[in-house]
């Protein structure tokens, strides 16, 4: 069994005199990897139906892996393969810094979404996995993409 929390943030600020920031430098969130229930790029500021991205976000994810309980192919493909309980929270705001700390703050986490869900998932070796996840979107703001029930996704790791 093992039990994982995994935390991310990023921020970006433009160099440019004017400080605007072009769509394909912007920051999006949602999808099977991000935060599960949404759909890729989902969340945050849009207009038209289309994602415009953003300048700030923050991710946090709780997972429970353990060995699925019927155990098939014991001893071999069987063994790659996990139940996935997960619990995932996240932003994605365009951030107007203030020197009031406090507003800051509620930028950040006013609106909040949350999902959860289960689902399998297939390691293939310490780089990659497949994952089928039931998802249920618990909090969602107006004009998020939801993407509620099952969600395929292929996920890489490089380091």
């Amino acid at each position: 069994m093992v039990l994982e929390l995994s935390l991310a943030a990023g921020y970006l600020k433009s160099l440019s005199q004017d400080n605007s920031l072009r769509i394909n430098d912007r920051l999006f969130l949602g999808g099977p990897l991000t935060l599960r229930g949404f759909n890729l790029n989902g969340i945050g500021p849009s207009s038209d139906g289309n994602t415009l991205g953003g300048d700030t976000y923050w991710q946090a994810g709780l997972h429970l892996y353990t060995p699925l309980p019927f155990r098939p192919g014991r001893g071999g493909i069987g063994d790659h393969f996990r139940t996935h309980f997960f619990l995932n929270t996240g932003n994605l705001v365009n951030l107007q810094l203030r020197n009031n700390m406090q507003d800051n703050y509620h930028q950040l986490v006013d609106g909040t979404r949350l999902s959860y869900g289960a689902g399998i998932v297939l390691r293939m070796g310490g780089m990659a996995r497949l994952e089928l996840n039931y998802c249920v979107p618990y909090r969602a703001q107006q004009g998020d993409s939801i993407n509620e029930g099952l969600q395929f996704g292929i996920g890489l790791h490089f380091l």
